[in-house]
């Protein structure tokens, strides 16, 4: 999942308050994650294709990650899709209108009716315009990175793990920018976790090395910091 907006520090405090001791605005599926689907819906689980390192290669990977590849997932912080998105990433998307707080995920604001979605199980059920919202996503992440200056780490090594431009948009995914420019000041040694204990250093490197449309191009030779 995610939660959208540059400014993380609101989601923050919301974990705070619910007892959860991570610095993420994004909560991952994977071992432990309890994922539903709405009352009623069944299952909607795309089998991953052969898509290699491409950029749907990439897009089906977090999925995986995400929700194990159901579009109709539902998690217990009520993020939800196949990429888990919360409330307010949909706004920064144009699908949900904001309202006083847009990080509880109950949509209040209600949705816009952009590519006819005008609900939640509008949202869950409709495979293509999801696709078509997590792309708009990894194009503001990346967006994100460039403006936290982080741009200049794609291909270097930091600590043992090497970022990559899929790598560090899965980490954006997960935790934010922020979190992101903290691990690499850290030198990989604040690895955080989202708040169902997922590190962000998995999704640098499980998502590492894919032909994403982002960053700079792989040079001949790999610096470290």
């Amino acid at each position: 999942m995610t939660f959208g907006f540059r400014n993380k520090r609101r989601a923050f405090e919301l974990f705070v308050v619910l007892g959860i001791h991570a610095f993420s605005t994004h909560a991952a599926y994977g071992a432990g994650r309890e994922v539903a689907t709405l009352s009623g819906s069944a299952a909607y689980v795309i089998p991953a294709a052969n898509t290699g390192k491409s950029y749907d290669g990439f897009l089906a990977a977090l999925r995986k990650m995400e929700s194990g590849g159901n579009y109709k997932a539902v998690n217990t912080l009520n993020f939800i899709g196949a990429y888990q998105f919360g409330e307010a990433a949909l706004i920064d998307l144009g699908y949900v209108r904001r309202d006083r707080d847009p990080y509880d995920n109950n949509y209040g604001g209600g949705f816009t009716g952009k590519n006819g979605i005008r609900s939640i199980d509008d949202f869950l059920n409709n495979r293509a315009v999801q696709d078509k919202a997590a792309k708009a996503w990894m194009k503001i992440m990346w967006k994100y990175i460039e403006a936290d200056g982080l741009r200049r780490y794609a291909w270097r090594k930091v600590g043992d793990v090497q970022m990559t431009p899929s790598g560090m948009l899965a980490a954006a995914h997960l935790l934010g920018s922020g979190a992101l420019k903290d691990y690499i000041r850290a030198n990989g040694q604040s690895d955080f976790r989202d708040p169902y204990g997922t590190p962000l250093s998995k999704y640098i490197n499980t998502l590492a090395g894919y032909d994403v449309p982002f960053g700079p191009s792989k040079p001949a030779v790999v610096a470290s910091l």
